[in-house]
């Protein structure tokens, strides 16, 4: 009797665990079959720009060693276009990411035209670009801070200046009211990867 009380012991174990089993089994059926991919939401035009950006960094701007050596972590960038010439076509900023594009004195920042052709390359960059509605030259002045002083951008011969640091003090105190914020803080602009 000792044996046959073992016996159905050991039998409802068994059978306790297999139904245990089973039930996990049913749990996670359920969550593979509920799994759905999504696109990333973006607009045409928006990926076009980031992709013809990205390809520039990748075919124009870098070379061969650069990409060799940048690490995954630097291969990125911040974009804001905007008419700058008043073509109705929109100039593009490029805010490199990174310490590859970064040091002390600021970051590298490229301005690129509607065809992805350069227009500047930027060093030492710190903080926002203040778009200002002024122009010369046919084109809008840029402010800028740079070693604590404002400084401000004029586009002349083909490009603006590419080193902030190196212009005179602005004899404007400071951005106007009206002035476009580009790279501003608080914008939350969107990183992409090249």
């Amino acid at each position: 009797m000792r044996k046959v009380s073992i016996a159905i012991v050991a039998l409802l174990a068994v059978a306790f665990v297999s139904c245990k089993e089973k039930k996990k089994i049913q749990e996670i059926e359920p969550v593979e079959e509920v799994i759905e991919f999504y696109e990333p939401k973006t607009e045409t035009i928006a990926s076009e720009v980031v992709l013809g950006v990205s390809n520039y960094i990748k075919n124009s701007f870098l070379t061969e060693a650069d990409l060799k050596v940048i690490p995954s972590l630097d291969r990125q960038f911040k974009l804001y276009a905007t008419d700058l010439n008043g073509d109705g076509k929109n100039e593009i900023f490029v805010s490199l990411v990174g310490s590859y594009f970064c040091g002390s004195g600021g970051c590298t920042m490229l301005l690129l035209d509607s065809n992805y052709k350069l227009i500047t390359k930027f060093t030492v960059m710190q903080g926002s670009i203040f778009v200002e509605p002024k122009t010369e030259n046919d084109w809008k002045v840029l402010m800028v801070k740079s070693e604590g002083e404002w400084k401000s951008l004029v586009y002349a011969d083909g490009t603006y200046p590419s080193n902030p640091s190196v212009v005179e003090k602005s004899k404007q105190d400071g951005p106007s009211g009206q002035a476009v914020v580009i790279f501003d803080e608080a914008q939350k602009l969107d990183i992409y990867e090249f």
